[in-house]
């Protein structure tokens, strides 16, 4: 099951709260471990296996907040805090044309930004990656390895975001 997951014996180690030297120990027969280890390990493989079978669209958000390029710096801070987002898809047309970030704000503060004029086009990075709704956890893990979140869209129209915190949940 660990390999069909494609974990480590040290990622399923860390996942189960037990040491990789005891998974490799069960795998190559050498132990027989107790109930309570037993459990805890097969309780972790059986959580992410259905975490496994899971795609986009059970994981995402379904309430995309966003802010467009002519927003001001102040507004996209106060939905992100109100609302305990790192992050805001930059929405133009209904396609994502970047994301404004805790980061950048407060990069442009440091900066001498002066963040009471300036516009979420000044300070927006590169869009968040698109995926479609049936993308597999396996590479929506993957992809948030290196991104902040991704964002679903289906037919071009964006439908949900996903962050590390709802791939956790699935999780879980």
């Amino acid at each position: 099951m660990r390999k069909k997951l494609g974990l480590t014996q040290a990622e399923l180690a860390k996942l189960a709260n037990v040491s990789q030297s005891l998974i490799a120990k069960i795998e190559s027969g050498k132990i027989v471990p107790n109930y309570a280890k037993t459990k805890r390990i097969f309780d972790t493989l059986e959580s992410l296996g259905k975490a496994e079978q899971r795609k986009a669209a059970d994981i995402m958000s379904r309430r995309v907040m966003s802010v467009k390029e002519k927003d001001s710096i102040i507004k996209a801070a106060k939905l992100m805090e109100k609302h305990a987002f790192s992050q805001l898809p930059v929405i133009k047309n209904g396609k994502s044309v970047g994301v404004v970030t805790e980061h950048a704000i407060i990069e442009s503060m440091q900066a001498g930004l002066d963040l009471k004029s300036a516009k979420v086009k000044d300070i927006m990075e590169e869009s968040l990656p698109v995926v479609a709704p049936n993308t597999s956890f396996s590479t929506l893990a993957c992809l948030l390895e290196h991104e902040q979140a991704l964002l679903v869209a289906k037919k071009g129209k964006i439908v949900g975001i996903i962050t590390k915190s709802d791939l956790l949940k699935a999780v879980v």
